[in-house]
């Protein structure tokens, strides 16, 4: 926790993950721990960002959004909270709630926020 959780408290971002750059095959291996919430696939914000997208099973895909700056590519690791392990297959920016002012002068303002598909894969060290 530093002055910008303490002056901008975020509550939407209350579920707990862990980000693996590399591949989980190692329990030995640390995840980056961060702060996120749900998508879901009908809302605006979903449809604004991947509006090419069409998926007719959605059993194991699923998105999330964070403002946790971490260094999220695709083909790296997502662990939610239940033990799903996810792969990250797609990462937008979304800097809807960045100011405006911000954007002229920083690439990635403070507010932007992530979104993130990912489809899920098997965890085989079964790490949480």
């Amino acid at each position: 926790m530093d002055w910008l959780d303490i002056a901008h408290p975020s509550p939407q971002f209350t579920a707990h993950a862990k980000y693996y750059e590399q591949t989980i095959d190692d329990p030995s291996i640390g995840g980056q721990p961060f702060r996120y919430e749900n998508v879901d696939p009908f809302s605006h914000t979903y449809r604004r960002l991947f509006g090419n997208i069409q998926s007719t099973d959605n059993e194991g895909e699923t998105a999330i959004r964070t403002n946790d700056r971490l260094p999220f590519h695709r083909g790296s690791y997502v662990i939610l909270p239940d033990g799903r392990a996810f792969q990250i297959i797609q990462m937008m920016k979304d800097v809807q709630k960045a100011s405006k002012q911000a954007l002229r002068f920083f690439p990635t303002p403070v507010a932007t926020e992530y979104v993130i598909r990912m489809v899920q894969v098997e965890n085989p060290w079964e790490v949480s």
